[in-house]
């Protein structure tokens, strides 16, 4: 095992790396909802509603592993945690919850004035997010210190095996990463899985994702793409985002 780093220590080079994807991933998505929250009109409403629903949804599931999982299998390692982060996702879910509710307000009354007010709410949820998910960036980096590849491995098992199915994540993911970042992780993912259950995940990809995307994973990683069965990789979704 390496020497343990500190919570100041540099960035997660085993496993456990796949946490940046996450992060890079709710920070392209909260980007792009703020961005599209300061130009939406009524009819791009209920597709602003989708984009964020699905970003709600991972965001929480992101802070409740770090918090019931990550965290506290660091800190029984002698690690350290800063309490700061845990109150920061309880912040960050009261952010969310008024974006939704002034979603529902804007898609129930389909105003100028109520649209408009979802843009200061998710410009500030924007804004404490990232700020949030770089300090959190500078206590994992104890992470390779406190763990070996093997463990690392053996507690990203845990805590997929912990989660309950979520068929939207690795499509969400994916979608959310450049064509670089998405190459890496599909390859970090596969060090660490096994092959039936790196089958599962790469199918649930391939049926969440465009045919751009899916393209894209089989000129990247034509090896792993290969694992879904022909019947599958004849049909993917058309109508998924591609990673920018």
């Amino acid at each position: 095992m390496n020497q343990h780093s500190g919570a100041g220590g540099g960035r997660i080079t085993g496993p456990l790396k796949t946490w940046y994807d996450l992060h890079e991933a709710l920070a392209h998505e909260v980007t792009g909802i703020a961005a599209d929250a300061a130009t939406l009109t009524v009819d791009g409403v209920d597709a602003f509603a989708t984009r964020f629903w699905a970003f709600d949804r991972e965001l929480r599931a992101h802070s409740e592993v770090e918090d019931g999982i990550m965290f506290p299998a660091i800190v029984d390692r002698g690690g350290r945690i800063d309490a700061v982060l845990g109150q920061e996702h309880r912040d960050e879910q009261l952010a969310v919850y008024a974006v939704g509710a002034g979603l529902l307000h804007a898609r129930a009354t389909r105003t100028s004035d109520t649209l408009a007010a979802l843009g200061p709410l998710t410009t500030e949820l924007r804004d404490s997010l990232i700020a949030h998910l770089e300090l959190e960036e500078r206590s994992l980096g104890q992470v390779d210190g406190l763990f070996s590849d093997d463990e690392q491995s053996a507690l990203f098992r845990m805590i997929i095996t912990s989660l309950p199915p979520d068929p939207g994540l690795q499509p969400w993911v994916t979608a959310a990463l450049s064509p670089d970042h998405l190459e890496a992780r599909l390859r970090n993912i596969a060090s660490s899985m096994s092959t039936p259950a790196l089958t599962g995940l790469l199918t649930q990809i391939h049926d969440g994702v465009g045919a751009d995307t899916w393209a894209l994973i089989e000129e990247r990683t034509p090896d792993l793409a290969a694992l879904v069965s022909p019947a599958a990789r004849s049909d993917p979704e058309p109508s998924r985002r591609s990673p920018r």
